[in-house]
């Protein structure tokens, strides 16, 4: 089959010459590219960078190769290389993908003014959300048509309106995806005037609204709504206490620090201020951390989670410790890759170094305890896990390690009342229940009767 099929008469002079190009690229890069392709498809990831490196010298104009490179660069945390190969990619052949792509590595790095430019390039036309929509609401109908049939009344009464209504939900997702995500970068600058008028162009204002409560009134994520409280209504934003940690889990310690130190500051509830000042204390760095840094520790994290490539991680992590070494999310990351390799002396010593640059990093001490536990250093472990719950005393798995290593070593009663408090924070944990019932039976309120917590 040739390059040039015959819908290209259609396609914008600049696309053609794009595929023109794409279509002269020598053998000699085009078997660098679809090495490299298949290497990624296997997961040898650095390899395939060498092979989209090579295709690149082969090929430095294609558009086509300098994505792949882009891409690959940027999975492993090679962002100069990454960034450079997407501004070549968008010059090239300008589209939604490589504008996105260009924009989202600019962010990354905290390029805002590139990131922000080139973002408004990928917002895509209006036919290009549509026909979204259609295919989604398409599949939509074609899942739900052999429910119905042959009952055409239900097909009619449900399956089409379910099918337009997703599509139609879809098609205003996609449509607002990246502008939201502008509006998230304009947020975390500090540029809360551009972001409101960003909010404003496109229709997310509305006379009234209660921003925290609004989800279902506009067609955006509840962080734009929960950002948007933020910035018009401050006085009723506490939605931001539960979207802080949960952006916090995300990786995006800059932004859930931000949307948290506002409700320390502006929330008119003790609870809330409470909960917001834990979780900055105990979930979050204790100090504004870079871009870059950020970026690298989650950059790492999907290394090591999703495309289980623990070396390529490892290397990843210690950029971001080189970009903030005071940052101890990376620290601990490193110390949970070795646990996850059962290498628990080499995971103490990079979570003891998380709990150095900050003391109050509750998940690094916990699994110092599980670490040291598993070393069976069990005083090093017993202060852990004692610390864990100073500075969260609900945590019911850190009173159950607790209670078996008191166990262990002999102080039975002590530790029978810590399985005990670890029941009744969580009586899901089945092998601490079933432990306390063989020694005690069990009463009538299930629970084990010499120590039971009323």
């Amino acid at each position: 089959m040739g390059c040039v099929r015959p819908w290209a008469q259609t396609l914008s002079a600049l696309g053609l010459l794009a595929l023109l190009a794409a279509c002269g690229m020598s053998h000699g890069a085009r078997a660098a590219l679809d090495a490299g392709l298949q290497a990624k498809e296997q997961g040898a990831l650095r390899e395939a960078l060498e092979h989209f490196r090579n295709a690149t010298r082969l090929a430095p104009d294609s558009a086509e190769i300098q994505l792949a490179l882009g891409e690959a660069a940027d999975v492993l945390g090679e962002f100069d290389e990454a960034l450079a190969a997407y501004q070549v990619a968008a010059r090239r052949a300008p589209s939604t993908t490589t504008w996105l792509r260009l924009g989202e590595m600019a962010d990354r790095m905290g390029h805002v003014d590139l990131a922000i430019q080139s973002l408004e390039g990928a917002y895509g036309p209006w036919r290009e959300h549509a026909w979204s929509g259609l295919k989604v609401g398409a599949r939509t109908f074609t899942a739900c048509a052999p429910r119905a049939w042959p009952n055409i009344s239900a097909l009619w009464a449900k399956c089409v309106p379910t099918a337009v209504q997703t599509g139609h939900g879809y098609f205003h997702a996609s449509r607002e995806r990246v502008p939201e995500y502008v509006f998230r970068i304009l947020v975390e600058a500090g540029q809360r005037e551009r972001a409101v008028a960003l909010a404003r162009e496109r229709g997310w204002l509305r006379d009234g609204a209660d921003y925290c409560r609004a989800l279902d009134l506009l067609p955006v994520s509840g962080e734009t709504t929960g950002l948007l409280a933020m910035l018009l209504q401050p006085d009723r934003a506490d939605c931001l206490v539960g979207l802080g940690a949960e952006i916090a889990d995300d990786g995006l310690a800059r932004l859930g620090r931000l949307v948290l130190l506002d409700r320390v500051q502006n929330s008119s509830r003790l609870e809330a201020r409470t909960r917001a000042e834990w979780v900055l204390r105990h979930r979050l760095p204790d100090h504004q951390i870079p871009k870059l840094a950020e970026s690298l520790n989650v950059t790492g994290w999907r290394l090591q989670n999703r495309l289980r490539q623990p070396a390529e991680a490892l290397e990843v992590y210690k950029k971001a410790i080189a970009a903030d070494p005071a940052f101890s999310w990376p620290y601990h990351n490193i110390g949970r890759l070795y646990m996850s390799q059962k290498d628990d002396e080499q995971a103490l010593a990079w979570l003891a170094k998380a709990l150095e640059v900050n003391p109050n990093h509750l998940r690094a001490q916990f699994n110092l305890g599980v670490a040291a536990a598993r070393l069976n250093r069990y005083d090093e472990a017993l202060g852990a896990y004692s610390r864990a719950l100073v500075m969260n005393p609900a945590d019911a798995d850190a009173y159950a390690n607790l209670g078996w290593i008191l166990l262990k070593v002999g102080r039975q009663t002590e530790g029978l009342r810590a399985l005990q408090v670890a029941v009744r924070l969580d009586p899901n944990l089945e092998q601490e229940r079933n432990y306390l019932d063989a020694q005690f039976g069990r009463d009538a309120r299930r629970g084990p009767t010499p120590f039971s917590v009323q």
